[in-house]
């Protein structure tokens, strides 16, 4: 899915039918099957423990088969990933 950054609408999609794409879309999706807290509450608690930063990326996961949600934050010039569970 490609949103532009400026007005939030989704301007193009494709289906994921095959490959890497496939299995990481069924892993994420494995994930959130688990998951009691949406992402943009993990996105909202990761951002808030780190002053003056956005969330620029989010992707979930199962960690020890717990759903986590990891959080890529830019802060000025820095990154930095935050996992946030999702239970």
């Amino acid at each position: 899915m490609i949103v532009d950054h400026a007005t939030g609408k989704v301007t193009k999609t494709e289906s994921i039918t095959e490959g890497q794409d496939l299995a990481e879309a069924k892993s994420q999706s494995a994930a959130m099957a688990k998951a009691k807290t949406d992402l943009k509450a993990a996105v909202d608690k990761s951002a808030a423990t780190t002053s003056g930063s956005r969330a620029i990326s989010v992707t979930p996961a199962l960690k020890d088969g717990h759903p986590v949600a990891s959080v890529i934050l830019l802060t000025g010039q820095q990154f930095q990933t935050v996992e946030q569970p999702l239970q």
